[in-house]
C-alpha cells in the first residue's frame, strides 16, 4: 500500500511537467522574407543629325588645294546594355561625293591601302577626293584604323580629332566599340572634300552616309 502511494505521488509530480513541456509555446508573431525581382531589358538609341554642309565653297576649276572643305556630325548614343555598343559607318550608293555620273569627288586615297593617313593629303593634280575621320567620346573606345601613336594611324592608344583620314566603303566599317552601358556618349565623324584643279560642275555634291549603333 505504501509502494502504491509512493508511485502515485511520483506520477502526480511528473505529469504536470510533461504536459508543460509537450504543450506548444504560444507565438504572437511570425515572419517570412521574400525576394522581389524586376528585370530591366537592354535598349539602345542614337540621335538624329541634320544634313551637313561642308565649308567653304569649292571653286569649280582651280579647286581648293591645301584648304579642304570641312564639316562634322556628332551622334549621341545611349544604351542600357551592360556590354555596351558598337558603331559602324558606310556609304550608301557611292563612296565619293556625286553630282552626276560625270561630275564627282573620288573616295579618299590613303598612302597605304587599308590604313588611314594621319594627316589629310591633298589629292593629286587634276583629282578631287572626299573622306572622313572619327573622334570617339572616349579614346579607348575607338577602333582601328582611327587609333594613332601621335604620328601614325592603326597603332598606339590615342584618338586625335581631325587625324586619321579614311575612305568610305559600301559595307559597314566598325569605328567604335564601347564595352559598358552609357547614359549618353557623343561620337563625332569629321568629313572633308578637296579638289586639286579637277573640273567640277557648279552645284551641290552629295554623299549618303549611314551610321548604325548596335548593342554588343
Amino acid at each position: 500500500m505504501k509502494r502504491a502511494l509512493t508511485l502515485t505521488l511520483i506520477v502526480g509530480l511528473i505529469m504536470p511537467f510533461v504536459i508543460m513541456v509537450m504543450e506548444p509555446e504560444k507565438v504572437d508573431a511570425v515572419a517570412d522574407e521574400v525576394t522581389v525581382t524586376a528585370e530591366v531589358g537592354e535598349e539602345i538609341s542614337i540621335s538624329a543629325v541634320g544634313d551637313i554642309l561642308l565649308l567653304s565653297s569649292i571653286p569649280g576649276m582651280t579647286g581648293n588645294p591645301g584648304a579642304p572643305a570641312s564639316g562634322s556630325g556628332t551622334w549621341t548614343v545611349i544604351t542600357s546594355n551592360a556590354t555596351g555598343f558598337n558603331l559602324k559607318v558606310k556609304a550608301s550608293g557611292e563612296t565619293g561625293m556625286l553630282q552626276s555620273a560625270s561630275s564627282y569627288f573620288y573616295a579618299y586615297t590613303p598612302a597605304a591601302a587599308g590604313s588611314a593617313d594621319y594627316d589629310w593629303a591633298t589629292p593629286a593634280a587634276g583629282s578631287a577626293e572626299y573622306g572622313f575621320s572619327v573622334t570617339a567620346s572616349t579614346a579607348t573606345d575607338i577602333d582601328t584604323p582611327f587609333t594613332n601613336d601621335g604620328g601614325a594611324c592603326g597603332a598606339g592608344a590615342l584618338n586625335t580629332d581631325n587625324q586619321c583620314w579614311f575612305p568610305f566603303a559600301l559595307v559597314d566599317l566598325q569605328v567604335i566599340n564601347r564595352t559598358t552601358s552609357t547614359s549618353g556618349v557623343a561620337e563625332k565623324i569629321n568629313f572633308r572634300a578637296e579638289s586639286n584643279g579637277m573640273f567640277l560642275n557648279e552645284g551641290y555634291y552629295d554623299s549618303y552616309v549611314i551610321v548604325t549603333a548596335t548593342i554588343n
